[in-house]
């Protein structure tokens, strides 16, 4: 049996993550099958495709107009030419927001659908990281769907573990930086957000060292600005911060501290799997199918006026009252989260998986 296996990670840690696991996961599943990785861009030619067993997709939020094209995965258009099926592991929607006219009135376009359609019909399968992009799927008339969490999610060394890792104090703690800043007009209360989670976090543990990460780099094309904003914030405040993009090691950082808080899936999603205490604010649909998927409180860092992003004034707030539930029980509220990831892996993800490598 011969996979090829392909993810898009570019610069962002967490596309890092998902593509190694994604990796790990037929390793510790069918550890007999040959998987050869390469990147969703890159274009092949149809003899080399056709020497596959099966073709695999993983990860990032692929269930999007925008990727679901020839140019950005170029393997599309041997779709009617293909021999080996194609498979989608873990990916998920790229919406703005998750209110219910959003997801219902979400369509995929002609072309797009038209591709969906004929993988299925040729054997392919879809499997989704949350229930929102089970919903956007199902909505749009492609019926051969499961929901198998992030391949991220699954950390074989943890997965036995259902208490938190909490040693009764909370002594270090890592904030992963905001994602969604492109857009200008939204900086100020980004900005004025961060503020004041470093706030709340100096007043709530007041003996606690701060961290700060920069999961997709610092100078980036649309954010440089507000990124260097954010390190003299960082800077006033004596907060180590750390540049992680570019690969996935930079989330080792986060095995020597007690609590996460923060903006990045992955982030959140690396310490959930390894039973780090972990608190995800949500930017977007991505965040809330993450939270709601597993069960999580779902603090939202906006809301939705009108049908424009406004930010959410009692973010802060909610932050604090969840923190406070959280410490209350030390910490052992996640562990219903870490359960439902273990049943979806079970009851899902194994049986998703190992239906590829078998070729059904």
């Amino acid at each position: 049996m011969r996979i090829l296996l392909l993810s898009r990670p570019v610069v962002n840690a967490g596309d890092y993550l998902f593509s190694r696991k994604s990796l790990e996961a037929f390793e510790q599943l069918s550890p007999k099958t040959t998987v050869v990785t390469g990147h969703i861009s890159e274009d092949m030619n149809i003899e080399d495709i056709n020497g596959f067993n099966a073709i695999v997709a993983a990860g990032g939020p692929l269930y999007d107009n925008r990727f679901l094209t020839e140019k950005s995965f170029p393997i599309l258009k041997y779709i009617g030419r293909m021999i080996p099926k194609l498979h989608f592991l873990s990916n998920g929607w790229y919406g703005n927001d998750a209110e219910k006219d959003s997801l219902n009135n979400y369509k995929f376009e002609d072309i797009v659908m038209d591709n969906l359609k004929l993988i299925q019909e040729r054997g392919g399968t879809f499997s989704c990281r949350d229930y929102i992009s089970k919903y956007i799927l199902k909505n749009n008339g492609i019926e051969n769907v499961t929901m198998a969490g992030c391949t991220a999610w699954y950390d074989y060394d943890s997965m036995g573990v259902l208490k938190p890792l909490y040693y009764g104090k909370i002594r270090k703690i890592f904030i992963s930086d905001q994602g969604i800043t492109k857009e200008h007009d939204r900086w100020p209360w980004k900005y004025a957000q961060m503020v004041d989670i470093i706030k709340l976090l100096q007043y709530l543990f007041p003996d606690a060292e701060l961290m700060f990460s920069f999961n997709g780099g610092i100078y980036t094309k649309y954010s440089r600005e507000y990124n260097l904003k954010i390190c003299d914030l960082l800077k006033q405040n004596d907060i180590a911060y750390y540049d992680i993009s570019g690969s996935d090691t930079g989330f080792a950082l986060y095995d020597e501290i007690d609590l996460h808080i923060g903006f990045r899936m992955h982030s959140h999603i690396y310490c959930m799997s390894k039973r780090i205490p972990s608190v995800l604010i949500s930017e977007d649909a991505r965040g809330i199918g993450l939270n709601t998927s597993i069960g999580l409180n779902d603090i939202r860092d906006f809301t939705v006026e009108n049908g424009s992003i406004v930010p959410n004034k009692n973010m802060v707030k909610e932050l604090e009252y969840y923190l406070d539930d959280l410490d209350e029980c030390q910490y052992k509220l996640l562990t219903s989260a870490y359960i439902r990831m273990n049943t979806i892996y079970q009851n899902n993800f194994v049986p998703f998986l190992r239906r590829i490598c078998s070729n059904d």
